[in-house]
């Protein structure tokens, strides 16, 4: 939470809270609340090494399969041509 917000915020608390001290513990609380969600949730993000490896493994793999179809396709294309020759 920025400087800005967390002075509004203890602006709009000193109305409802007349002690300055207890107002900025209660703003500390919610600012100590809203970081700890916030890094909580940051954790289930991905981050972009995550995503250039996921992409990396996707990749790996399209080409792994594309080499299987093409042996596939050389070996049934011989085995054809091999029983037709026989």
């Amino acid at each position: 939470m920025n400087a800005t917000i967390s002075l509004k915020l203890f602006d709009i608390t000193q109305q409802f809270i007349k002690d300055k001290d207890k107002a900025r513990e209660f703003v500390a609380k919610i600012e100590e609340t809203i970081d700890d969600k916030f890094n909580t949730e940051r954790q289930g993000l991905a981050s972009k090494i995550d995503l250039f490896e996921v992409e990396s493994r996707i990749n790996k793999t399209i080409y792994i399969v594309g080499l299987i179809q093409f042996i596939a396709i050389v070996g049934s294309v011989l085995a054809i041509v091999n029983f037709m020759v026989k």
